[in-house]
């Protein structure tokens, strides 16, 4: 399964599995990236595919969610 193009200029948040902390960059860093060191307690996380299958999944659906709400709110009322 191919990580999502349309993703790529959306910041996505990924946080260290040690201490919680988040960091945020575009999807496109994250499609090419391998490893990320934590500025808070300098883990090193390797980026493996399925986290970032995970990651693109979790902004996939909220990206769809806000599609569809968008859609709903452009949606005229119905006459009557």
């Amino acid at each position: 399964m191919p990580l999502s193009e349309s993703l790529h200029s959306v910041e996505m948040e990924f946080r260290c599995s040690v201490c919680g902390l988040g960091f945020v960059r575009p999807g496109r860093w994250f499609k090419s990236a391998a490893q990320h060191r934590c500025s808070g307690c300098h883990q090193i996380t390797y980026l493996t595919y399925p986290k970032k299958l995970a990651l693109f999944d979790r902004y996939a659906k909220q990206t769809k969610g806000s599609v569809a709400k968008d859609e709903e709110a452009r949606t005229p009322p119905p006459l009557q």
